[in-house]
């Protein structure tokens, strides 16, 4: 993985190295970055997609996408159609090299970039160019947003990265770009709901599997539910009786009184209160 970082690096310092030396052309690339919902522990997926690119296409790409690494972790980055031109079987070695992506713990940093001259292979077909997947890891709404690298320009260089979308030729044509940002909205374990409203009444205190008698099955599944298994399936009459300590949550806290109470060192009447 160093190996294809550093190859993106130094196609993006031969690049910066001739800016002074062409004209920046008024094309705008557009990148527009997904949007997707999960559950807390689900996965997601998103694509990053160009909605607008130079006819001439692009050779050299290098940008970031921020997010919050407490909401999510990204796990996978993969090239979509866009982004999959045929160059990495024409550089023969360093095909290898051609498209890298790592993780700094707060941006996706992704670096594609070509020494083919011939520009049939390089970006510059509108659609998907990335595809992002992850697990969603808490409640809120995750942004992705598209920016700079933050590090240096180039190796050595004591200026900051820009976002850079170039074509390296005979000359060197630089573009601007515009990001339109993602979200991943990550809501919190849902439970199997039940149409009724839930008593105080209709509440049978340790019995999370509505099964009549509270067992250890029902410390068990109570434990699953916690770590967040999807199977664990909970309807919100389970849920409210398995709240024994009357804390608002179903926890390991609540599986242990339950436990307690089959094993028969606390009665019934402890659960409820």
């Amino acid at each position: 993985m160093k190996k294809k970082i550093v190859s993106g690096l130094m196609a993006m310092a031969m690049a910066a190295s001739s800016l002074s030396l062409t004209a920046f052309a008024a094309d705008d690339v557009q990148v527009t970055i997904g949007k997707d919902e999960a559950q807390v522990g689900e996965n997601f997926e998103v694509s990053v997609d160009l909605e607008a690119l130079p006819s001439g296409g692009l050779s050299s790409i290098d940008f970031a996408i921020n997010y919050d690494n407490s909401l999510i972790e990204i796990s996978k980055v993969e090239l979509g159609t866009a982004g999959d031109t045929g160059a990495k079987s024409q550089e023969g070695d360093l095909g290898d090299t051609l498209f890298s992506w790592y993780d700094t713990g707060k941006q996706i940093v992704v670096v594609w970039a070509t020494g083919l001259t011939d520009s049939q292979y390089w970006v510059k077909n509108k659609g998907t160019f990335l595809k992002l997947s992850g697990k969603a890891k808490a409640d809120g709404t995750a942004t992705l947003k598209g920016g700079a690298v933050d590090r240096a320009a180039y190796p050595g260089s004591s200026a900051k990265a820009g976002v850079v979308f170039s074509a390296v030729g005979d000359t060197t044509k630089d573009y601007t770009a515009s990001f339109t940002d993602g979200e991943v909205k990550i809501g919190s374990k849902t439970t199997e709901s039940e149409s009724t409203t839930i008593n105080d009444k209709d509440i049978v205190w340790g019995d999370a599997d509505c099964s009549g008698k509270v067992d250890v099955s029902d410390a068990v599944l109570v434990c699953r539910f916690a770590n967040s298994d999807k199977d664990a399936k909970i309807t919100d009459a389970g849920v409210a009786n398995a709240d024994v300590t009357h804390d608002g949550n179903v926890d390991s806290d609540d599986a242990g009184k339950i436990l307690q109470f089959i094993a028969r060192l606390i009665d019934a009447s402890d659960l409820a209160k």
